[in-house]
């Protein structure tokens, strides 16, 4: 390649930059629309409704799980682990 062919190749490159710029600009500049935005709030409410879901699922099993078990056995228990954890310190 000869220095004027790198040279207009150069500048053929440099206003793709400037165009690509340009519409990167008027992208950001846009607002969202209100498809979007809805789409948006809909699949946060979703993840939100699902993650309470499962919280509260978890909840549930908790409940049942302690109310299964005998009090005084679960307490021996729960104070030795905590016994041994402020030993192992």
């Amino acid at each position: 390649m000869s220095d004027a062919d790198m040279h207009q190749e150069l500048l053929r490159l440099r206003k793709q930059v400037e165009a690509l710029s340009a519409a990167r600009r008027q992208h950001k500049a846009a607002p969202e629309t209100e498809e979007d935005d809805a789409e948006s709030a809909s699949e946060q409410w979703d993840a939100e409704h699902t993650f309470k879901e499962q919280i509260d699922d978890l909840m549930k099993l908790l409940q049942e799980e302690i109310r299964d078990m005998p009090a005084m056995p679960t307490l021996a228990v729960f104070m030795l682990g905590v016994l041994v954890g402020r030993y192992l310190r």
